[in-house]
């Protein structure tokens, strides 16, 4: 029997700590499935979902974010310990590193006013060109908020080594056009299902970004 196919149990927050170790260097996710041969979708599915990893994929891994299998799986109480006596700092980021970091993620959230008062919702993205495109129900209300104020934040935290990032949008938003919708088309897929055929694009007018280490 090879143990490289057999599911092996990783933490919780093993999806933050691979997507932290990734940014770190700088990677998309496409770089990363490109050196493990595993799907971008897979690489996705990882970072933001619990999944069932075999051997064989924790090992790639491991080797194409050039760390060890410990590292990324190392149980969140030992790093706790380690860290905690260390003060955490807190950094600005240059807009084009933002810019990079939304550009790699998937998932976000969207804060706009309704007609029921401020709303908070998590959206599936891509970035297209200089804009931030998402897929919503044609009856919802932010397909209504054409040409309105809206903010996109995207972020990530590891608990147990106590870093993270966020990075805030500030724009307004507005159907997509034909090109756009086009561009988007094979990149969006809302996990909450159902009809979400309008195509909506946010248009950056401030992005700014903060990024917390403890060492």
């Amino acid at each position: 029997m090879d143990t490289r196919t057999q599911p092996v149990e990783v933490p919780g927050d093993f999806g933050n700590r691979v997507r932290h170790r990734r940014t770190e260097l700088g990677l998309s996710t496409s770089e990363v499935a490109e050196r493990t041969g595993m799907s971008t979708r897979r690489i996705e599915q990882v970072e933001t979902r619990p999944v069932a990893l075999t051997a064989g994929e924790l090992a790639r891994l491991a080797r194409a974010l050039g760390t060890t299998i410990g590292e990324l799986s190392a149980p969140l109480q030992h790093r706790t310990t380690r860290r905690a006596r260390m003060g955490p700092l807190l950094e600005p980021m240059r807009r084009d590193e933002c810019v990079k970091l939304v550009e790699s993620g998937v998932v976000g959230r969207i804060a706009f006013n309704s007609a029921d008062g401020l709303v908070v919702i998590p959206i599936n993205y891509c970035w297209v060109g200089d804009l931030i495109v998402f897929r919503t129900a044609a009856d919802s209300a932010v397909a209504q908020y054409d040409l309105a104020p809206i903010a996109f934040q995207v972020d990530t935290v590891d608990e147990g080594l106590r870093d993270g990032w966020s990075v805030l949008v500030n724009g307004q938003v507005r159907p997509a056009t034909e090109p756009e919708l086009e561009a988007a088309r094979e990149r969006v897929e809302p996990w909450a299902g159902g009809r979400r055929e309008t195509y909506m694009a946010i248009e950056p007018q401030r992005i700014t970004g903060r990024r917390i280490r403890s060492w």
